[in-house]
């Protein structure tokens, strides 16, 4: 895939974060127009989403989240999602959020109306189909290249807040890790949104990157949030917790609005009434 266009859009995407006004997490009514540019929160967070998946090497990116404790945003692909089911089924229980990066990575802005309505409604069937949930919460749409059209109004119309990115490493250019690891300690800034890539091509070399970055940037403080919200509610994937549930360290629950992380094998345990067995991940 062609993702030259994607430097010059980074650039501006820079700049318009720095004039956009925070968007909340839970305004009044539904999504709007507007394009979000940075994460729910303040201070020193980054929202880490991924582009054209899922894909072969998604499975490595889903390990390291949940080795690290971290949800991020997944940019879903349809015709890729009908090709890997199964980790999309995997992404959802693990409490990280979905977003509608259209059917075949189609450049909306030669699009009419009618066909942007047509490809996000399609893409958003061919996810909900795959994780085998007809009603599950497609919160954002991302327009390759970032190439918008009329799709921002549309995206909202359909309840799905419009996601842009304000970091790009290029990992899309086939450089190695070392490079990107580079771009990114460069580029990120609180309330970042970081574009990458879980699919699209050989994506190793993300996965590298990101294995080292991470722990440098829990270290030196930073934290991971997703991306906010133009309007309503932000409901969570992962599953629901039950009481005589077993559950492996490592699965993912929602409870009260928040997500929890088992550390070990648990079954009685109440999500936040037992930190020692349940890790805390944040509001949905």
């Amino acid at each position: 895939m062609a993702f030259g266009s994607k430097r010059a859009l980074t650039v501006l995407a820079a700049v318009l974060a720095t004039v956009v006004t925070a968007l909340p997490a839970t305004a009044a009514g539904g999504p709007t127009g507007d394009i979000v540019y940075r994460t729910r929160g303040d201070g020193r967070l980054l929202a880490l989403t991924f582009d054209d998946g899922p894909s072969d090497y998604t499975p490595a990116i889903l390990d390291l989240l949940r080795e690290q404790r971290i949800r991020a945003t997944f940019c879903l692909l349809g015709n890729q999602v009908a090709a890997h089911p199964e980790l999309v089924r995997r992404i959802v229980a693990d409490g990280h959020a979905i977003c509608n990066h259209t059917l075949q990575h189609e450049d909306l802005a030669a699009k009419t109306p009618e066909e942007i309505r047509s490809i996000l409604v399609t893409t958003n069937d061919a996810i909900r189909q795959a994780a085998g949930d007809p009603n599950l919460p497609i919160r954002y749409f991302r327009a390759p290249y970032g190439s918008w059209g009329a799709a921002p109004g549309i995206a909202a119309s359909l309840g799905m807040s419009s996601l842009a990115w304000t970091v790009d490493p290029q990992d899309w250019d086939g450089s190695g890790a070392e490079v990107i690891s580079a771009r990114l300690s460069t580029q990120i800034y609180p309330t970042a949104v970081v574009l990458s890539h879980d699919g699209g091509g050989d994506r190793a070399p993300t996965v590298a990157a990101y294995r080292g970055l991470i722990p440098q940037w829990k270290a030196a403080g930073w934290g991971f949030d997703f991306p906010a919200v133009t309007g309503g509610g932000f409901s969570c994937t992962a599953p629901a917790w039950g009481r005589d549930v077993s559950y492996v360290g490592g699965s993912r629950v929602s409870s009260g609005g928040r997500v929890y992380q088992a550390n070990w094998w648990v079954r009685v345990e109440k999500p936040g009434q037992a930190p020692w067995v349940w890790a805390d991940l944040g509001a949905c």
